[in-house]
């Protein structure tokens, strides 16, 4: 398992570090780009958490559609990773246990100014993007609610670290489009923090409740 994880990382730091293979859109860079997160749903096979096997695949399938040229596959990757948060969200509701009612309503806010931020640039694709702001939102939501345990600091890193990613993503797609600075941060902190996210999540909870 832990052959797995290394290699996941060192195929996602190859990713962000090294200039897109075969250039941008090309099969073998969307190869690239789908292993690590495969290689941690295979890690996790043996748990026997099919939950949490079919969010990290869908975020697999995610990362490669997202990497193909075009609306459509961009809207399947959206579906993909929309389809993921809602496994994540059945997982947190299975540790659920305590509400918190600040940070909660925090992340509703911030829900609602993401809204207002991305409702003129997102143009076509104004509704799958509400929507998939709505399931994000609420896999947070649900990660607010885990009752206490040893597991619940990595997962609430991990899901505060995929809205984090999505964020800065959907502020440089929709939002600063082409602004040479943002493309910067976008590069220094999409693809580290949503690789963690996922690597947290599976960690998370892959551990039995109670371990350290």
């Amino acid at each position: 398992m832990i052959y797995l994880w290394i290699a996941s990382a060192l195929v996602a730091l190859v990713y962000w570090l090294v200039p897109p293979i075969g250039g941008d859109g090309s099969m073998l860079n969307s190869v690239v780009k789908t292993i690590p997160v495969a290689l941690l749903a295979m890690s996790a096979l043996p748990q026997r958490r099919p939950l949490l096997v079919a969010a990290l695949a869908l975020g697999a399938l995610g990362d490669f559609c997202l990497s193909r040229p075009g609306e459509t596959w961009f809207i399947a990757g959206m579906g993909a990773f929309a389809l993921a948060h809602l496994f994540y969200i059945g997982l947190f509701l299975a540790l659920s246990g305590r509400a918190r009612f600040v940070p909660m309503a925090m992340l509703v806010v911030y829900g609602a100014v993401m809204a207002v931020l991305l409702w003129d640039g997102t143009g076509a694709l104004r509704l799958p993007v509400m929507a998939y702001l709505v399931i994000i939102i609420g896999m947070g939501l649900s990660a607010l609610a885990q009752r206490p345990g040893a597991q619940m600091p990595v997962l609430l890193a991990g899901a505060g670290l995929f809205i984090l990613s999505d964020t800065v993503l959907a502020l440089g797609l929709f939002v600063w489009p082409n602004e040479g600075v943002y493309l910067a941060l976008q590069w220094a902190l999409v693809w580290p923090s949503y690789w963690l996210a996922q690597f947290a999540l599976m960690w998370g909870f892959s551990r039995p409740e109670g371990t350290r």
